[in-house]
């Protein structure tokens, strides 16, 4: 069963959702929305991922967000008339579950678990976003890079069994990709970590936390 992340919509929802999809395939790399559009539609992943993200004028890519099997986006879209924020792209062969906002709003009036279903996903997601934002201002890049390889592990267990490069750490976060390499150096002979080919290997999780938790300056939330 592919893995789902920590805000995916939950199986009831989905059970609700499902017969109103239009199903549309998308190859690697290819445009789903673009940043601006004003198209509106609730957008699942049904197979595959989302690459969401904004291209800068000097051609920099930021990825803001890899979205998993059952995670919906384009909400706003829908209850606030609000243009995408991002760039949406499939990252290999991706099959998105597309409902009209006319269809949707329709089937809430019929079915109110799918508000709620879609309630706590969004709730999920703000949460991680908040606390994202609040490192990025708070913690220097070696935290950052230690707690998202601690957040893929929680979400999809042994992280090792998952490829993850230096570059994807880097567009997630932000920074360049030399500063990532350095973090997980540091990480490295610190002992907590075991770098292989696009993997990264945590050597004892409860020591992982704890270092973690030592650098935080807020009261910590890890999981």
């Amino acid at each position: 069963m592919p893995q789902e992340s920590l805000g995916s919509l939950s199986s009831s929802c989905m059970a609700l959702l499902e017969p109103l999809f239009k199903v549309k395939s998308y190859q690697d790399g290819e445009i789903i929305h673009a940043r601006g559009e004003r198209k509106a539609g609730l957008c699942v992943v049904l197979e595959g991922s989302v690459k969401v993200g904004n291209y800068g004028s000097d051609g920099r890519y930021f990825l803001s967000k890899l979205l998993k099997r059952h995670e919906s986006f384009g909400e706003f879209t829908v209850f606030s008339q609000l243009p995408r924020t991002h760039t949406s792209e499939a990252k290999g062969e991706t099959k998105i579950g597309y409902i009209s906002p006319t269809k949707l709003k329709r089937a809430l009036n019929t079915e109110p678990a799918i508000a709620l279903g879609l309630l706590q996903s969004l709730s999920t997601r703000l949460h991680l976003s908040l606390e994202a934002l609040d490192d990025a201002k708070r913690l220097p890049v070696l935290v950052r890079v230690a707690k998202m390889i601690y957040a893929i592990n929680l979400e999809e267990g042994k992280i090792e069994n998952r490829h993850l490069s230096q570059d994807d750490i880097a567009t997630q976060l932000g920074v360049s990709r030399m500063v990532v390499s350095t973090s997980l150096k540091q990480l490295t002979e610190l002992g907590l970590i075991k770098k292989g080919y696009r993997h990264i290997q945590i050597l004892d999780l409860e020591k992982f936390s704890a270092w973690i938790s030592e650098q935080q300056q807020t009261m910590e939330l890890l999981g």
